[in-house]
C-alpha cells in the first residue's frame, strides 16, 4: 500500500490526475465537505502524506482484495485504493478512494480520482 500511495502522490505531483465521473463524484463531494474546488484539490497530497505518516494498513478502508472498478468504462478491473483518514481542521474523517492507471503511451502511472468524502461513519 505504501508503494500504491507514493506513485499517487508522484502522479499528483506530476499533474497526471484524471477524476472518474466528475458529475457524480466530485459535484457531490464538494457539497458534502464544504469547499470549494481549489480546496478539495489541495486535499489530496496532504490525505496521501496523512496516511503514509500514520501507516497505509491502519488508514486502509477498502477491502482484501482490493475492489476493482466496474462501474466506468477505461477504468473497469483497476484496483480502488480507499483510505480514510484525519485532517486538523475538519471534526471527521475524510474518506478518499483512487485508481492508478498507466498511461497508454508514457506508461507512467496516473492518478484516477473516484472519491473524497467525509467517511460515512464518522469515525
Amino acid at each position: 500500500m505504501f508503494r500504491k500511495l507514493r506513485d499517487g502522490r508522484t502522479a499528483l505531483d506530476a499533474g497526471r490526475l484524471i477524476v472518474v465521473d466528475y458529475h457524480r463524484h466530485v459535484v457531490a463531494d464538494l457539497d458534502k465537505l464544504g469547499v470549494d474546488e481549489s480546496t478539495y484539490w489541495s486535499l489530496l497530497p496532504r490525505l496521501i502524506d496523512t496516511v503514509l505518516a500514520v501507516g497505509p494498513a491502519k488508514c486502509y478502508a477498502g477491502r482484501y482484495p482490493a475492489d476493482r472498478v466496474s462501474k466506468h468504462p477505461g477504468f473497469n478491473t483497476l484496483e480502488m485504493w480507499a483510505f480514510k483518514t484525519t485532517l486538523p481542521e475538519y471534526t471527521f474523517p475524510i474518506y478518499f478512494k483512487f485508481c492508478l492507471k498507466e498511461h497508454p503511451i508514457t506508461k507512467e502511472l496516473q492518478y484516477c480520482h473516484v472519491d473524497c468524502h467525509p467517511n460515512k461513519e464518522r469515525g
